[in-house]
């Protein structure tokens, strides 16, 4: 019945989605103010992050699976609740994440290559490290833990996905100031490069956990997009290797092996 309807889907989606690529508008709408060499680069990343994801999907979802089954509770799939609690949880888990993305050296260099790119646009969301399913899963363990099983689970995280996908339009359309709801508006200063930008609008697809937690910032002016003092690899292999790179020039400035070890968890000290 999934595979019915993801086939509908495709057969509704994809002559629109030709139809709407046709128009140069359109397309210079989805490129941005970047180059076409970022965009091709952006997808080229997406590409490999696919290519990982066929080998690894399965075992993903098999291990998750497994932790559910040791799980004796859960949440009943037929109750309307359910599934909003576990929405909830899973975009709360989102935030958390994500947070821990930017401030652990060994998380950030799996995440890193999604902030690469000097432009923002739709191309950006496919942009994503080719380990970021084996953070992930660490994660949405906590989901596992909670009740969620394999069934929900699975169709939870196609839709935010999906909505996640769609915060790297440019568009300034939002559901309000950005008190509850995230926006495309409000992403974009989570990936822009100045000081004020950094490290701000953490959530997924709503904003109320970088409310309660302060972490959240207004849109002000048009950022600039990319990592502070990195490269922006065009090459979807050198854009996965250069944090990791870098990470390992950090570890090697370590004098002892407590040191090296502690510096893939946490920033070491300005010397």
């Amino acid at each position: 019945m999934m595979g019915l309807a993801l086939g509908i889907t495709a057969c509704l989606l994809v002559p629109l989605l030709a139809a709407l690529l046709a128009s140069r508008e359109v397309r210079a709408w989805l490129r941005g103010t970047g180059s076409i060499r970022q965009t091709l680069s952006n997808a080229g990343v997406g590409v490999t992050f696919l290519l990982s994801q066929a080998l690894l999907r399965g075992t993903l979802l098999g291990a998750y699976a497994a932790l559910a089954a040791f799980v004796p509770w859960k949440l009943p799939n037929r109750a309307w609740w359910s599934w909003l609690l576990a929405f909830l949880l899973l975009d709360c888990i989102y935030y958390v994440q994500h947070r821990l993305e930017h401030s652990i050296p060994l998380l950030w260099a799996i995440h890193a290559v999604h902030h690469q790119s000097r432009d923002y646009n739709l191309s950006v969301s496919f942009r994503v490290g080719a380990l970021t399913s084996l953070s992930t899963l660490f994660f949405h363990s906590f989901l596992a833990l909670a009740g969620v099983d394999l069934v929900m689970y699975a169709a939870l995280v196609a839709v935010h996905g999906g909505l996640l996908f769609l915060l790297h339009a440019r568009t300034r359309f939002t559901l309000g100031p950005g008190r509850f709801f995230n926006a495309p508006i409000f992403h974009r200063i989570h990936h822009g490069a100045e000081a004020i930008y950094i490290d701000k609008n953490f959530g997924g697809v709503f904003l109320v956990f970088d409310r309660i937690f302060g972490t959240f910032a207004p849109f002000t002016e048009e950022p600039t997009y990319g990592v502070v003092g990195q490269p922006s690899p065009a090459n979807p292999l050198a854009a996965n290797l250069a944090p990791f790179e870098a990470l390992l020039v950090s570890i090697r400035t370590q004098q002892t092996l407590r040191d090296k070890l502690l510096a893939l968890f946490r920033t070491p000290p300005a010397s």
